[in-house]
């Protein structure tokens, strides 16, 4: 009788009870997960005036972009692209270099590197912004000599 109480006491219980079993996880709410929009636009030069800004494509994706680099308004010639809500509150941004107005080292007949200003006739730029569930347009501004000189707004795609 002890050893059968011993051996009852050694038995293994059963495996069910041991079993592990993840804990749910919940998903995020979509609103919660960060969303980013891809903005391809073709920049075209006019013979006065600023330049013609069209959007190409617009694409939402899952994600959030990587930080810009720095120092493109510094420059004398920018553009700066936006996001907007409906009351036209900035809800993220990005500046880059003219796609039109490009500083290009080239190599001098004396063989030194020199900074040289080319104008484009046309040109594509692509940026890459943060997607606010209450953005509803993009806006592009265009800086010459550190001054605005047009605005463009284009309205957001419809997201699914």
């Amino acid at each position: 009788m002890l050893l059968g109480g011993l051996l009852t006491g050694c038995q293994r219980p059963p495996a069910a009870q041991h079993q592990f079993t993840a804990p749910a996880l919940a998903a995020p709410a979509a609103a919660a997960r960060p969303e980013m929009v891809f903005l391809s636009f073709k920049v075209t030069a006019t013979t006065a005036g600023p330049a013609t800004i069209t959007l190409l494509k617009s694409t939402v994706a899952a994600g959030a972009p990587k930080a810009a680099p720095t120092g493109a308004s510094e420059m004398p010639d920018y553009l700066t692209v936006t996001t907007r809500g409906a009351s036209r509150e900035v809800l993220s941004s990005t500046t880059l270099e003219h796609p039109l107005r490009r500083a290009v080292e080239t190599a001098g007949t004396d063989g030194q590197l020199r900074r040289q200003e080319v104008s484009l006739p046309e040109a594509e730029f692509f940026v890459r912004l943060t997607l606010a569930a209450q953005a509803s347009s993009v806006r592009v501004e265009e800086f010459i000599n550190h001054r605005p000189v047009k605005t463009t707004d284009f309205a957001l795609p419809t997201r699914p």
